[in-house]
């Protein structure tokens, strides 16, 4: 009986995995403010859909698995819908969806990074994979919060903000500068609730930044001592 050889990109993209999902979150960035620019915001909900099916492959329960499909399936209808001006109304539940599919996505990626092995190109994108996955996430929420209570973040005179085009393209520039603790400040958050979130993911972070590099050195320093 003769194994059925799997195709070359199959094994590949197997392979590197979290260096495409990193790529894809890396895209993200970079496309938002592009998308922005040109008057497509609308566009970058494709992005973050590309990212959610990057984080198709890097799950690995089956639970997880079905679950993930399930919550790719609502945010691409809903995001479908709003786009085509249907019902606005779901977009918060498209983003919801891919809020909790995001941190589904984490664990794999969270698994990859900090267990026992050596530290090669994989783990490397995989940590750095969970640290901008932490940034999308709450630029998601971030924008659920600014669709469902208009005035929960304030953006200075310069900035010319339509609220009904580009909430996603502000929230992610805001959440990522959040997350380095930059605060420019051209973006604030207004309410207690969007306050609290800025000061969580602020911390979040801080605190990953310090973990990870601690033990990704530990895992360098077992593997160079066992060779």
């Amino acid at each position: 009986m003769t194994l059925r050889r799997r195709p070359p990109f199959y094994t590949f993209f197997a392979n590197h995995r979290f260096g495409l999902l990193f790529l894809s979150l890396l895209l993200t960035l970079g496309g938002s403010a592009v998308v922005s620019e040109l008057g497509v915001a609308r566009a970058l909900n494709g992005l973050i859909l590309l990212n959610l099916l990057m984080l198709l492959a890097v799950v690995s329960q089956r639970w997880a698995l079905r679950a993930g499909l399930v919550l790719f399936v609502v945010s691409l209808v809903s995001w479908v819908l709003s786009t085509l001006a249907v019902e606005t109304a779901f977009l918060p539940v498209g983003q919801i969806s891919a809020v909790i599919f995001l941190m589904l996505g984490t664990l794999g990626c969270f698994r990859r990074a900090f267990s026992p092995g050596p530290v090669d190109r994989e783990r490397l994108a995989s940590a750095l994979s969970l640290y901008l996955l932490f940034g999308l996430i709450f630029a998601l929420v971030f924008a659920v919060i600014a669709e469902l209570r208009p005035g929960s973040f304030h953006f200075s005179a310069a900035r010319s903000v339509d609220s009904a085009v580009k909430p996603l393209a502000d929230m992610i520039y805001f959440s990522y500068v959040t997350l380095a603790t930059l605060g420019y400040g051209d973006i604030v958050p207004f309410t207690p609730v969007a306050k609290g979130l800025a000061i969580l993911e602020a911390i979040v972070g801080q605190i990953y930044l310090v973990v990870v590099v601690a033990r990704l050195v530990s895992l360098y320093g077992q593997s160079e001592s066992n060779q």
